[in-house]
């Protein structure tokens, strides 16, 4: 009976790891990739390189004027959506494109701390041309024992202090945030 239990135990296991090993190698948002094209050296240089899938879940390869969505795709999928691009844009007649997941401990996602009087404290993925005031509202905004006069904004070793009542439609006292940056609301 054990031997029977054991050996059940062990087909159950082969069939399920490929099942889990496909759901996990699926592609999400963050996710970075390497992806390849096999063609002349030339050719090769100013596509080969490593990509991002996007907040949106898209993909954007250089000579397309679209992106490709990537999101729950295997990596063998991606690259038959970007082949089949290449193809209807008529840039390539027959391309060879080759997708790798690169190892997610590698990648270091780029965020901002947003801590104190928000409804939400904790880390913002940082998105490009992201300011002070999206950060915040992004954890869910302001308490109402928020000192909104005095948002602090340290960067490094340097801390600055700004007024959210006093951002103007230039963006002015509203600042585009960096990678590591810490905000910190304190209680009014």
């Amino acid at each position: 009976m054990k031997t029977f239990f054991h050996c059940l135990m062990a087909l159950v296991t082969m069939f399920a790891m490929p099942m889990a090993m496909a759901q996990s190698s699926t592609l999400k948002a963050g996710d970075p990739v390497q992806i390849e094209l096999k063609a002349p050296a030339e050719d090769a240089a100013v596509f080969g390189g490593n990509y991002t899938i996007s907040e949106s879940g898209t993909v954007k390869v250089p000579h397309l004027n679209q992106e490709i969505s990537a999101v729950g795709c295997s990596t063998s999928q991606l690259s038959r959506k970007i082949e089949a691009a290449y193809r209807a844009a008529e840039i390539y007649t027959n391309p060879t494109i080759i997708v790798n997941m690169q190892n997610p401990t590698t990648y270091v996602p780029h965020v901002v701390n947003v801590g104190g009087e928000v409804r939400q404290p904790g880390e913002v993925p940082l998105r490009e041309n992201m300011r002070l005031f999206q950060a915040i509202t992004s954890r869910g905004g302001f308490t109402e024992f928020a000192k909104v006069r005095e948002i602090k904004l340290v960067r490094g070793n340097k801390e600055t202090k700004y007024d959210m009542r006093s951002i103007k439609p230039d963006g002015s006292n509203n600042p585009f945030l960096q990678d590591g940056d810490q905000i910190i609301v304190p209680q009014g």
